[in-house]
């Protein structure tokens, strides 16, 4: 509707940035809970990882189980990227191909009249 090329590629490219963006958020917040000494207790250390952890939960083994998920959902959309980027180039190329195929037809019934059933 848009003439957007590669519209899906570039959802999982979107998705992969926010994803590597959190990983490093998560591995700040679980490596500054490794610190004994650097605040009373345990705690969120910027807002992001607060957003996707929540209130509820803390805990060094949380912030690591929320770390390592994080880093297996950003690894599985950059290796998702290239196939999804191919699959799409195959896609369009095959509908130009498609559709210039169909110019031609359309251009040999207007001056062949006799071609036409």
């Amino acid at each position: 509707m848009f003439d957007i090329r590669h519209p899906y590629s570039k959802g999982i490219a979107l998705a992969a940035a926010l994803s590597i963006t959190s990983t490093i958020c998560l591995a700040q917040n679980y490596t500054q809970s490794l610190i004994p000494g650097a605040s009373d207790g345990i705690g969120i250390s910027n807002r992001i990882a607060y957003w996707i952890i929540g209130e509820d939960g803390w805990s060094v083994q949380s912030f690591r189980a929320y770390f390592e998920c994080s880093v297996y959902v950003t690894l599985m959309l950059i290796v998702l990227y290239p196939v999804v980027l191919v699959l799409e180039a195959r896609r369009f190329s095959c509908v130009q191909q498609f559709e210039s195929r169909d110019a031609d037809d359309d251009a040999g019934d207007a001056q062949q009249p006799e071609r036409r059933l």
